[in-house]
């Protein structure tokens, strides 16, 4: 390669040189050959000196990456408002955040949080915690009626970007009763439906499970905005009433399959998840990667406290509370929520002092006042203490709720 005496130039081209940047005639005042090659006054590489292929980019090569691709939110079981257990759990429990459990049945679970996650050295992703579900009494016979499942909606803004495309599941699963499980796919008004199955070979081991789901219709009731967008149902036994073919859209609300094992049939039975992902694709690429604050922001989006986490409402705490001094005989202020919410929420009030709904504590009278909410709008209301007492303190809980 020929040398160049590049002390003449100015700094910038100086920089340029040293960078093994192309200069170009326009900087240089003329056409420059630094390799042998005419650069004439393009900047550019000659192409024939350009060879071979550049890497596709996809999402499997971008590892440890947030593209936001995994529309499943607290697929990780990190955040846990409400609490961390939920004994003899009725049906439509919200447990882990965004999720819920349904039944109808005999049959009754103990839902919870747990630190038995699948390794790194399996998954790729360090974990720390799985969903996990205790049958406590069993269902031996599901009626045709009957099931129990763990969902979490999908909100329409999120689905939209894969909706009509194809769609890949990915978890992690660890089951007691071994054979096969189905996961269904409805939309909100339950008239398109989709099942997947997959298989627990050994009892009690963590497994993957990855499966394809083809793009959705563009027929039937979908909603691709602020309600529900697709509903993801995790089947532990779903009865024939609910039976319909897998790997095919249909004009039904099916969630499972007639081969769907019946996960409810013995006490000793456990189902547990992780890591769960659903993203546009036919490749289930590393568990995303979303750091803990965004999480809990998208959480919030549907739920938020004033509790602590795991605090049950109702509890008698200061811990969080909110707390203000009456400015006079009906006391009003302004709540403002931590995230702005999917719609107009629902509010309930707590007092500190026993917990009673509806009420704020009076801290200088040791009573519960009476306490309400209005003017909802997505991101703040105004509550008012009825009755208050000017000049007394004030203190009280609130839950806000925007769930599918």
């Amino acid at each position: 390669m020929p040398q160049v005496d590049i002390d003449g130039l100015n700094s910038t081209l100086k920089a340029d040189v040293i960078r093994g940047q192309a200069a170009t005639s326009t900087k240089l005042g003329g056409d420059l050959d630094l390799d042998g090659n005419d650069i004439t006054g393009t900047g550019g590489i000659p192409a024939a000196n350009l060879t071979g292929t550049l890497p596709a980019i996809n999402g499997s090569s971008l590892t440890g990456i947030s593209t936001q691709k995994n529309i499943i939110i607290n697929g990780d079981f990190d955040i846990w408002q409400r609490g961390t257990s939920f004994a003899a759990a009725a049906n439509g429990t919200r447990i882990a955040d965004r999720w819920r459990y349904l039944k109808s049945g005999a049959m009754v679970h103990t839902i919870s949080r747990d630190t038995d996650v699948p390794t790194v050295a399996e998954s790729g992703h360090l974990s720390n915690y799985s969903l996990k579900v205790d049958c406590t009494t069993i269902d031996s016979s599901i009626a045709s009626g009957d099931y129990s499942y763990i969902e979490q909606r999908v909100e329409g803004y999120n689905f939209k970007y894969l909706a009509q495309k194809a769609m890949k599941l990915s978890f992690w699963h660890k089951h007691t009763k071994t054979g096969t499980y189905c996961v269904g796919y409805l939309n909100s008004a339950g008239d398109r439906s989709y099942v997947t199955e997959y298989t627990q070979s050994v009892t009690d081991t963590w497994e993957k499970a990855e499966m394809d789901i083809t793009a959705s219709p563009s027929g039937g009731t979908w909603d691709y905005t602020n309600g529900i967008g697709l509903k993801v149902y995790f089947s532990i036994a779903t009865g024939s009433s609910f039976h319909g073919t897998a790997d095919t859209w249909e004009s039904a609300e099916d969630y499972g399959s007639s081969s769907q094992v019946n996960a409810c049939d013995n006490t000793a039975n456990n189902f547990m998840l992780a890591q769960v992902q659903l993203e546009v694709g036919s490749v289930a690429t590393d568990f995303e990667i979303r750091d803990h604050a965004t999480e809990r922001i998208m959480c919030e989006r549907y739920y938020e406290q004033s509790y602590d986490d795991g605090v049950a409402t109702g509890t008698t705490t200061d811990t969080g509370a909110i707390m203000f001094r009456s400015n006079g005989t009906s006391h009003m202020d302004t709540l403002h929520y931590t995230t702005e919410k999917r719609t107009a929420p629902t509010i309930t009030l707590y007092s500190t002092s026993g917990g009673a709904s509806g009420n704020m504590y009076d801290r200088t009278a040791a009573a519960n006042k009476v306490s309400s909410t209005s003017h909802i709008g997505t991101g703040r209301c105004r509550f008012e203490v009825v009755s208050s007492i000017d000049n007394n303190p004030y203190s009280g809980h609130y839950t806000i709720s925007a769930e599918l």
